[in-house]
């Protein structure tokens, strides 16, 4: 038992000092990290428009084998959540190297049973709702509208035992429709600013050179296709943090931590759509 304990607490410290001590843990965002995340987002843009052009397929899902697509499908009508790590982004034969950073690029989907997508689209477009209904959410507010694009505010709760970050966020979503049954949003972070001493007189944002570099950028792409048996709404997110600090790597288990946050993300987004989208 003693044994056991002094591995646990082997591992926990690193990840405790990385907690109580963020200004010793602080990563300045780097113009060669952000240039490298640019040529990613790029690519991953293109990708998505390549596939909402065709007119035989609209989701990602449809793109896979059919094997992988039969999978899916069963999960998904059996209410279970999807989740996948994207790969394939970057163009063959080319060696993306992301100085001082990471991106974390997921996709998920889920089927929200017994709704139209014009329901479930007021409910995404919400903003000044969000908060109650996503699990991430603690506060949230509609911006501006232009159209079809929302400008909102999202303060956003993260955690994971035993960190948990508090982020401020300015985002902006553009929604697009294929006719009745087909739509599809981009969603991008124009703001994203991590708190210190959240909850307290003494809160404030810092700034990306000072910030712990968990979530520096994050571009989410959406889609929606209704289906005789509801809405199918995939959600795809990249994000762009700080690279896994050097001590880190020898502490087992922790590298699977940090990396787990994005996935899970998308995991209670999609949760929180599937059990609010039909209770308006």
């Amino acid at each position: 038992m003693h044994s056991r304990n002094s591995a646990a607490a082997c591992l926990l410290a690193p990840l405790l000092w990385l907690v109580l001590v963020p200004e010793a843990s602080a990563a300045a965002l780097r113009a060669e990290t952000l240039k490298a995340w640019e040529r990613y987002v790029g690519w991953a843009d293109a990708r998505v428009e390549r596939e909402l052009a065709d007119p035989d397929r609209f989701l990602w899902q449809e793109y896979l084998p059919q094997a992988d697509r039969a999978e899916i499908t069963e999960r998904l009508r059996s209410g279970r959540v999807v989740v996948r790590r994207m790969s394939g982004v970057v163009p063959a034969g080319v060696k993306l190297e992301v100085p001082d950073g990471a991106v974390h690029h997921w996709w998920g989907s889920i089927l929200v049973p017994d709704v139209s997508l014009a329901p479930l689209l007021r409910f995404v477009k919400d903003y000044d709702h969000h908060a109650g209904r996503f699990v991430e959410v603690e506060q949230a507010r509609l911006l501006a509208r232009n159209g079809e694009t929302y400008q909102f505010f999202l303060r956003l709760r993260r955690t994971k035992a035993p960190i948990t970050v508090y982020y401020n966020t300015e985002q902006e979503c553009t929604y697009r429709s294929y006719g009745p049954k087909l739509a599809s949003s981009r969603s991008v972070a124009l703001r994203i600013a991590e708190l210190e001493n959240p909850g307290t007189p003494r809160e404030r944002e810092k700034s990306s050179d000072d910030d712990r570099g968990f979530l520096w950028r994050m571009v989410t792409w959406w889609r929606f296709k209704q289906t005789p048996r509801g809405v199918l709404v995939e959600c795809e997110s990249a994000s762009l943090s700080r690279n896994i600090p050097g001590w880190l790597r020898f502490i087992p288990g922790a590298i699977g931590y940090l990396e787990s946050v994005p996935r899970e993300s998308i995991e209670n987004t999609l949760t929180s759509i599937r059990k609010y989208a039909g209770a308006d």
